[in-house]
């Protein structure tokens, strides 16, 4: 009786389910992950069609006051824009160095 307990026992364990099924666990993570991501882009759209609403709504408003805000702008576009050049020269001054890989001559 002992033998034929061993060979049930064997077949038992070579037939038994692993304890971890990754694929499953992917296949779970992958619909969560499908459907956080949809909730947030719900979310997202709802958001953006709101602000389009309202910029809708006030555009009349804005637009009336537009002028104000514009002609105060002539006098500093000069400066601006040379803010905007120092800003470019120093952004292309700190970039990262490129590494050169030089070959050897035999």
């Amino acid at each position: 009786m002992s033998d034929t307990d061993d060979r049930f026992g064997a077949l038992w364990d070579a037939t038994e389910a692993p304890a971890h099924d990754l694929a499953f666990a992917l296949a779970v993570e992958q619909r969560v992950t499908r459907r956080l991501l949809l909730i947030d882009l719900a979310a997202r759209l709802a958001a953006a069609a709101a602000l389009l609403l309202l910029a809708v709504a006030f555009a009349p408003m804005l637009a009336a006051n537009a002028l104000a805000v514009v002609g105060s702008l002539d006098a500093a576009g000069p400066a601006l824009a040379a803010a905007a050049a120092i800003g470019a020269v120093m952004l292309w001054l700190n970039r990262p160095p490129v590494e050169v890989e030089v070959e050897a001559e035999a």
